[in-house]
């Protein structure tokens, strides 16, 4: 197998590697939405399935780790790595016109002329899920 050799290419593996396994966990698990039950500090699926428990924790804690994770049910991830997939596809290829600066404050002049480099979306993009410009 081809090991990617612009960061371009390393970017949009990293991010493909990220998607598919946040689409693999939340196909695995029950869809949502999901929402909280609060007599035992539960987060339920809409089929009355016990997807999480919180415990163990002070009560701001147990109500915000609760919240945090029913808003992170599998049909919100889902339909974010969809989006995120929709947003690679449109700033993905190179020649496209795209208004988004650089870290520099230059317009995204390397996939307008077919560079190598990944748009600036993209970037951001991977560095919510971990991307280091090292190439993590």
């Amino acid at each position: 197998m081809n090991q990617p050799n612009t960061q371009g290419e390393r970017i949009f593996a990293f991010l493909d590697t990220a998607i598919t396994a946040r689409e693999k966990a939340a196909h695995g698990a029950p869809s949502g939405p999901w929402s909280v039950r609060l007599d035992d500090d539960a987060i339920v699926a809409p089929d009355g399935i016990t997807v999480a428990e919180a415990f163990a924790l002070s009560g701001q804690q147990t109500s915000s780790i609760l919240d945090l994770i029913a808003l992170h049910d599998a049909t919100e991830v889902l339909r974010r790595c969809t989006t995120e997939r929709k947003l690679i596809a449109l700033h993905g290829g190179s020649m496209h016109s795209c208004p988004a600066t650089d870290d520099t404050g230059y317009l995204d002049e390397w996939t307008q002329f077919g560079y190598e480099d990944a748009c600036p979306v993209l970037r951001l993009l991977a560095k919510g899920y971990g991307w280091t410009e090292d190439g993590r």
